[in-house]
């Protein structure tokens, strides 16, 4: 009996501590294979293009040739393959359904609005008549993007007739278009199991990510104090949504985003099985002593069905710096704000970059702790204005 390991995730070297005692064989991307960690997998097997058939052949292979009994992920990617996988070779675990449910972010909204959680109009469409009949009925700004897409990856705001005629859907792909919800972006992340919530910790946004994958500004977050009545309602909102989609039995991590409107509604943004992006993971050991990756993995190889969280810590937020397009000139090499917890500089001066490719791009990752007598803002827009005081860029 084995566990299969699908990853695209930088975490393999920590994998073996969390899964002691399995015998794990996985199917990893290239860009996530440390080769020193190897040796304490029973097998691995490298792709160069994770998003190829290659996957799915080794999927099969592994699964008949190790007698696996349960096929885990951590990345968005993953979730529909794995399920299918595991239906295919009468592994248990989160079936098609439940994963289309969490990744197909049309059939998501769909069941969630059935169940009374407002979201914004949106349709499935193939054409660019299609995108404008849809304006013409809810009106611009309207968002397109890929219905099972992550990171920011592949979304477009279109913000007024002159953007609408100049553009151009990628020929016979169906795109998902929403009506623009304007507001502030929160986040809600934890552990579920059974269509309801275990752990859940709510926190803000200072930009969107579709800010930070199409403008280049930082991705700043921190957590709300508990007594925060938007806190409350967040949790309240997260859990709705989990009910609201089908149940995945096992210990599984969680990623859920909202709208918090000028009118003060809370709209759903979407919700992923699966650990957070970029510094979410960091600040919830920091602030729970739950490592969500571990828990995740765990509750999916069936060792685990509950976790205990450390609740006197403080709570802490996140940075994550991407590149500008241009030559990087000056970068800070260490961050003096209190509550500073880890900084770490990646960037390179001199070095011409590109702009983000996605919404976890970054030059710079920057954790802190947040001062509970201090409101949230306030703290995210003093890291927002350290960075912009400290960094350079040389236009091209």
């Amino acid at each position: 009996m084995a566990l299969l390991l699908l990853n695209r995730r930088p975490i393999l070297a920590e994998v073996p501590d969390w899964l002691s005692g399995e015998s794990v064989v996985v199917v990893t991307a290239k860009s996530a294979a440390p080769a020193s960690a190897y040796e304490r997998f029973r097998r691995v097997e490298v792709v160069d293009d994770y998003e190829s058939g290659e996957v799915d052949r080794l999927v099969d292979a592994m699964c008949a040739e190790h007698d696996v009994d349960r096929v885990l992920t951590t990345a968005e990617i993953d979730v529909v393959r794995a399920a299918r996988a595991r239906e295919r070779h009468g592994i248990p675990g989160q079936s098609t359904a439940a994963a289309l449910a969490y990744r197909d972010k049309y059939r998501m909204k769909l069941l969630a609005s059935r169940q009374g959680i407002p979201v914004a109009p949106m349709a499935l469409v193939r054409d660019k008549d299609e995108i404008s009949s849809f304006a013409g009925r809810h009106g611009l700004p309207v968002v397109v993007k890929p219905a099972d897409g992550a990171g920011s990856v592949g979304v477009t705001v279109l913000t007024d007739r002159r953007a609408l005629a100049e553009f151009s859907p990628p020929a016979g792909r169906t795109l998902l278009v929403e009506r623009f919800v304007d507001g502030i972006v929160c986040h809600v992340d934890g552990l579920m199991a059974g269509g309801a919530l275990l752990h859940a910790l709510p926190s803000r946004y200072l930009e969107s990510n579709l800010d930070t994958a199409t403008r280049a500004v930082p991705s700043i977050s921190g957590m709300l104090s508990p007594d925060d009545g938007l806190a409350k309602r967040l949790i309240g909102a997260a859990e709705a949504t989990v009910a609201a989609l089908p149940p995945v039995a096992e210990v599984t991590a969680f990623h859920a985003e909202f709208f918090l409107t000028p009118l003060d509604e809370l709209v759903l943004c979407e919700i992923a099985c699966r650990p957070g992006g970029c510094g979410i993971a960091e600040a919830f050991e920091l602030t729970t002593g739950i490592n969500l990756f571990a828990a995740h993995l765990r509750g999916q190889a069936g060792l685990i069905t509950s976790v205990t969280a450390d609740s006197e810590r403080p709570r802490h937020g996140w940075g994550w710096f991407p590149p500008r397009a241009g030559t990087l000139e000056r970068m800070p090499d260490s961050c003096p704000l209190p509550g500073t917890v880890r900084y770490t500089p990646f960037g390179e001066r001199g070095t011409r970059y590109e702009g983000p490719g996605s919404s976890t791009d970054r030059i710079a990752e920057l954790v802190f702790r947040v001062d509970g007598g201090r409101a949230v803002e306030d703290v995210l827009r003093e890291v927002d204005d350290w960075w912009a005081g400290e960094i350079r860029w040389q236009s091209r």
